[in-house]
């Protein structure tokens, strides 16, 4: 009887858990998710927003996406966990989460890679980047489209860097993963895992030197007031990506699906546009406060300084997918 009733129980919750998506007169309503603020020029707002404005169009109001940002859904590796066991329906993940669930997404992480979004746009929305979407399945995710979150640059409070032997010796708040933290070792730079909530007060303290962050979060969390140095080394790019849990996702007719998938990879460059005009005007603002925009950087020297960390990174990537990054880009 014990048994019985565990069994019972366990049932109760997975049906409290599963099921963000419902039926509403008729209507399907689903949940997407993310973790930043859903404010008005925020790059994973502009992607769910834009996808669900197009979806609810197409479809005459039969699909409904109901957004819900501020990690309300959960952090991204809860949602993304969720996705694979039907709790969550949709997210917009970043990259280098993603990586550490799926390998081969890991190639977007490696630094310096693209000179600019447009040669990234091309890569993601090409075979390469399908190719490693349509690898999400096995996860029991469904990846519909590539956005952009931006280039990550570094911040510094008193250090111009512009080539790679700058790096040396700072201590530079990093996200954990894998990539990331291996980077900034083999730049000689003190990787310093940091809450972003103590980010601020690091600086200003002097327990870190500097950070990566894309321009957008440098303009809107003040950094100008604070660090001296902007400096343009985009050495990573960080895709975001919106994703549907395949529970979902395979009971969708094929018009549906493909109407999901085309709002998708548009709201995807809806991102990268916001960001293309955005940016300059933020960078003026940020000079014209007294920041140093720094950005003579040599790109080359790192790509160069780089080869061999690229071959370390293929094996646990994948090495057929390196092997075609470096001949997309001729590197």
């Amino acid at each position: 009887m014990k048994k019985i009733m565990k069994v019972f129980l366990i049932l109760i919750c997975v049906f409290m858990l599963v099921g963000c998506s419902k039926k509403d007169n008729g209507k399907k309503v689903f949940q997407i998710g993310f973790t930043t603020a859903p404010v008005e020029n925020d790059p994973y707002y502009i992607f769910a927003k834009t996808f669900s404005d197009i979806v609810k169009e197409r479809t005459n109001g039969k699909i409904v996406i109901d957004i819900k940002g501020s990690g309300q859904l959960g952090q991204e590796g809860e949602m993304f966990t969720g996705m694979q066991i039907g709790t969550t329906d949709m997210a917009i993940m970043t990259n280098a989460y993603i990586s550490g669930y799926i390998p081969q997404a890991g190639l977007f992480d490696l630094p310096f890679i693209f000179k600019d979004s447009k040669e990234a746009s091309k890569v993601l929305n090409g075979k390469l980047g399908n190719d490693i979407l349509k690898g999400y399945e096995e996860y029991g995710i469904e990846g519909l489209a590539y956005g952009e979150g931006g280039f990550r640059h570094l911040v510094t409070l008193k250090n111009e860097v512009k080539k790679p032997e700058d790096f040396h010796g700072l201590k530079i708040r990093c996200m954990e993963t894998d990539t990331y933290i291996a980077t900034y070792q083999e730049l000689g730079t003190n990787a310093v895992p940091m809450a972003w909530s103590e980010t601020i007060t690091g600086l200003q303290q002097g327990t870190i030197d500097g950070l990566d962050i894309p321009i957008s979060v440098i303009y809107t969390n003040g950094f100008a007031d604070i660090a001296k140095y902007l400096n343009m080394t985009g050495h990573f790019y960080s895709p975001l990506i919106l994703c549907v849990s395949k529970n979902i996702y395979d009971k969708l007719d094929s018009e549906e699906q493909k109407i999901l998938k085309e709002a998708a990879i548009e709201a995807g460059e809806a991102t990268r546009k916001n960001n293309a005009s955005l940016e300059p005007k933020m960078l003026d603002e940020m000079e014209e406060k007294g920041m140093t925009i720094v950005r003579d950087v040599d790109k080359e020297a790192f790509q160069k300084a780089f080869e061999d960390f690229y071959d370390k990174r293929a094996e646990g990537i994948g090495k057929e997918y390196l092997d075609q990054l470096r001949k997309e880009l001729n590197f």
